[in-house]
């Protein structure tokens, strides 16, 4: 029984050391796969035939969010009371997003916090504090714009496409119990950021590490929160800088699909772009992959059954690919512009780890 419970616990050590291997290998696995079951020869043609002008027109919509992302970062540090160049915060995301495409868990936001305080006058708690209110904000945000979508859909557009059936029970109901679904958890998102003692008690019951994370996020995001009183001009343009973004990049699936043929409903193809960002906070895969497409072309697939799956999800992956694309020109030259390397990501996360956010904020 011992040797049993001693070699569970061995196992689940070596688990724990090479977990970012094995899922690295399940996602090229799950790569190969969707290349296979999709015909990667059909995704190549769908790429020619977006052609050199759509990929031009691709690429400045995605150069828009990134230097509006860059604008908004900047902002939250202001509104803070801490200066910081744009420069910084655009180079910053540029390698926090190659390496989140590229790695499993969100280890290119401490690539960003520590590239912050390295080139500015700016402590580790304000970086790290800067970086969680994005976070939250963004979230905030993709929850919020998701909710809307639903009901203008709901309201205005019930007779295209929620009379179509799933299960017996017609969409606009699903559609109505989403937008209700979405409103709960964004009023309960913000209680937890201001009530969150009970909630953490039990996540802390089963898993310190992740009650920890929470908690620090939580604290940094209401120590700048406080600081944003003084400066309700920048939180006002940081919020429209949030929309703004994500319906910039909702709107580019929107063009993919309209350029190759498929002009759906656009409140549609928004929100199923908005579920892929949403299935990306937390990803299981590197950038999503494999899982990001399939959730949008499922969700595609519900409103249109008619469609062929294979023909949506080649679609999301054409989308995927160039994006990451992009990401490896913008973030590799990111990368090289600070010289920066994988190993500093390990120093920065110990740093946070043993900083006392509280007393020194």
């Amino acid at each position: 029984m011992i040797m049993t419970e001693k070699r569970i616990l061995n196992m689940l050590e070596w688990l724990k050391v090479k977990k970012k291997i094995l899922i690295g290998l399940c996602t090229i696995i799950l790569i190969i796969f969707i290349i296979l079951l999709v015909d990667f020869s059909n995704v190549i043609k769908k790429i020619l035939i977006i052609g050199v002008g759509g990929v031009f027109v691709f690429s400045i919509m995605y150069t828009v969010t990134f230097i509006s992302r860059a604008l908004k970062l900047k902002l939250i540090f202001k509104g803070i009371d801490r200066k910081t160049k744009f420069s910084t915060s655009y180079f910053s995301i540029g390698i926090a997003f190659i390496i989140n495409d590229l790695i499993p868990t969100k280890i290119g936001d401490f690539a960003k916090i520590g590239i912050i305080k390295d080139q500015e006058n700016i402590t580790l708690n304000e970086s790290i504090g800067a970086t969680a209110t994005e976070r939250i904000l963004d979230i905030g945000t993709l929850f919020f714009i998701s909710s809307g979508t639903l009901i203008y859909l709901y309201i205005f557009n019930s007779s295209e496409i929620g009379s179509n059936l799933l299960f017996g029970i017609t969409l606009q109901f699903y559609i109505a119990i989403g937008a209700l679904l979405l409103i709960c958890i964004f009023i309960l998102l913000i209680l937890f950021l201001y009530k969150s003692e009970l909630t953490l008690k039990v996540i802390g019951k089963i898993s310190s590490k992740l009650m920890v994370y929470l908690k620090n996020l939580i604290v940094n995001f209401r120590i700048a929160m406080k600081k944003f009183k003084r400066h309700k001009t920048e939180l006002a343009a940081i919020l429209f800088l949030e929309g703004f973004i994500w319906i910039i990049e909702s709107l580019i699936g929107v063009f993919f699909f309209h350029l190759l043929g498929y002009k759906l409903n656009i409140l549609i193809l928004i929100l199923a772009q908005l579920l892929k960002f949403f299935s990306k906070i937390f990803p299981i895969t590197p950038g999503g992959w494999g899982i990001s497409e399939n959730l949008a072309a499922i969700f595609i697939l519900i409103f249109y059954p008619e469609l062929p799956f294979i023909e949506i999800l080649s679609i999301f992956i054409v989308d995927h690919i160039l994006r990451s694309a992009y990401l490896l020109l913008y973030g590799g030259y990111s990368i090289f512009h600070y010289n920066f390397k994988l190993k500093e990501i390990e120093s920065i996360k110990i740093q946070a780890k043993s900083d006392n956010f509280y007393s020194k904020n």
